[in-house]
């Protein structure tokens, strides 16, 4: 049973303003890159465990080496934090109460790997994340399912991270958009210019989950770095 549910702060998908979300995915689980994250305008920010191949070297290691980082982030910012878990460790039942023991609001997981009885914890909502080799009608039944929040377009190997944004990439972002019954989310991991945020707005990316990839990673730009993706800097007129 959770001691204080009432902690848990669900993220809300879609946009303030009409225009999207932003959604930080920390570099590591620190309280003082989550602090900079918020400063920076995010609307949540995804603490990450079990790092697999093509993770963020500091997304490496399980719940129980992070729990006391995760809670003290949770217990410090005011908006909604969730946790992305990868495929470094193989999820149980008894492995995944341990992790609902931290008040964190979502969960995002590669929908290969999410199992069953974790689509169907009614606790809390799910961000589904694709990868390279889904197929459309794959995505589109995923988009349909309860429990699902939101697609993470995160389909990007780990080869072809932090290049330039293309007309490929484009195209995929409108065929996922036009098939997903849930709100679309584009994980950068490649490199976008303000045009190409528009561009992706306006096709319907309900949000943006910044991937640490296409950082400088150093903890003192974070905060400006993360900020240049908010609505804000790319749609002023909105003030």
């Amino acid at each position: 049973m959770e001691a204080a549910p009432q902690l848990r702060r669900t993220f809300e998908v879609m946009p303030r303003d009409g225009l999207y979300s932003m959604i930080a995915s920390l570099p590591k689980n620190s309280t003082s890159l989550a602090v900079q994250a918020e400063e920076a305008g995010a609307d949540a920010v995804l603490l990450n465990i079990d790092g697999d191949e093509g993770s963020h070297p500091s997304h490496f290691g399980s719940y129980d080496l992070h729990d006391v980082y995760i809670n003290d982030v949770i217990s410090t910012l005011s908006i909604p934090c969730g946790i992305s878990i990868g495929g470094g460790k193989v999820m149980t039942e008894e492995y995944w109460e341990r992790i609902m023991s931290s008040q964190f609001g979502f969960v995002e997981m590669y929908a290969h790997q999410m199992p069953m009885f974790l689509l169907s914890d009614t606790r809390l909502k799910k961000l589904a994340a694709i990868s390279t080799g889904y197929i459309l009608e794959q995505v589109k039944q995923l988009s349909q399912m309860d429990g699902v929040q939101a697609i993470d377009m995160a389909t990007v190997p780990p080869q072809g991270r932090g290049t330039p944004f293309s007309t490929l990439d484009y195209a995929t972002v409108g065929v996922i958009c036009a098939l997903s019954s849930s709100p679309v989310l584009l994980r950068t991991q490649k490199r976008l210019t303000s045009s190409d945020i528009a561009k992706v707005v306006g096709q319907g990316v309900r949000g943006l989950v910044v991937d640490p990839c296409i950082l400088s990673g150093t903890d003192e730009a974070y905060k400006d770095e993360l900020a240049s993706f908010g609505p804000r800097r790319q749609f002023p007129e909105s003030e």
